[in-house]
């Protein structure tokens, strides 16, 4: 029963999306490094714990312990904090991927959270907050400001709120919610370490949009290390074809971000018309462009 169990995880983890890996992988480390730190108070009788290893404390301690400006992002406090991440991290996540490739979703996650790392120890003696820093919210605040700053229009909808509204009321409600929280002075460090992932997220995919994923370049470039090159036992003949049928080819990964961008934007103006005029109101151009995508 326990083995069929593990093995459908595996499946769902293996065939899920980006969002999907994340919460899983999230999910692992809170209950591994909870048993972790149980046996070291209980066998090893330490007062030495996973969070002094792993959480972002102060600039003195990243020294000294380099890995916690990625790490911390990934452990949470207690379960009830790992839920509401995760919850947040499945919706966005979802919203981001209809516009964007599991990849684009990695990286947008990966960045905001070490810039909210880095916004927490810069404001630190500004506001004068020595708590830990963890939790993968800052991460998510990227992912979620990433696609305001792309589609700020987008309309959602909440339960029990009958009526849709565009995705940057949401934004502005979390935004809000963190400003007070630094006023008052209530964990402090956690809403400026939100606020750096928002900004990160905000200001990248204004670079996106034209093209340039230069992060998501150096990650995919560090994967190629880690990945042995398969090599092809066929031989490889040039393309005979003219170069007016290559004209479209995109040249590289910028233009190939840049083509995708500008193509999703032609397509949400055309649903947008849709919505409005119905699909009778379509020109010839922009039906066949409907078509072509949708195939």
């Amino acid at each position: 029963m326990a083995t069929n169990i593990l093995e459908e995880l595996k499946l769902k983890y293996s065939s899920g999306s980006s969002a999907t890996k994340l919460i899983y992988i999230n999910v692992v480390v809170f209950f591994t490094l909870l048993i972790i730190d149980f046996v070291l108070r209980t066998a090893a009788n330490t007062i030495i714990t996973t969070t002094d290893l792993f959480a972002l404390s102060s600039f003195d301690d990243l020294l000294l312990k380099p890995w916690q400006i990625l790490t911390y992002s990934w452990l949470h406090g207690n379960l009830f904090h790992l839920i509401m991440n995760m919850v947040l991290l499945y919706f966005v996540g979802q919203m981001f991927l209809q516009q964007f490739q599991n990849s684009n979703l990695f990286t947008f996650y990966i960045f905001g959270g070490i810039t909210g790392g880095i916004f927490f120890l810069l404001f630190q003696n500004v506001f004068n907050y020595s708590h830990l820093l963890v939790g993968a919210s800052a991460a998510i605040y990227a992912v979620f400001f990433g696609l305001i700053s792309y589609n700020p229009k987008m309309p959602v909808r909440l339960l029990l709120i009958p009526t849709s509204f565009p995705l940057l009321y949401i934004g502005y409600v979390f935004i809000a919610f963190d400003v007070y929280n630094i006023i008052a002075s209530q964990n402090a460090g956690g809403s400026i370490s939100h606020l750096g992932g928002a900004i990160f997220g905000y200001l990248y995919m204004k670079q996106f949009e034209k093209g340039n994923d230069f992060l998501g370049n150096f990650i995919s470039r560090i994967e190629g290390i880690f990945k042995k090159k398969e090599r092809s036992t066929f031989k490889t003949y040039k393309n005979t074809s003219s170069n007016s049928s290559r004209t479209n080819v995109p040249k590289d990964d910028y233009d190939f971000n840049h083509q995708k961008v500008e193509k999703q934007k032609k397509i949400d103006v055309i649903l947008d018309k849709i919505s409005r005029s119905g699909y009778e109101s379509l020109s010839k151009e922009e039906k066949d462009f409907l078509f072509r995508e949708g195939r």
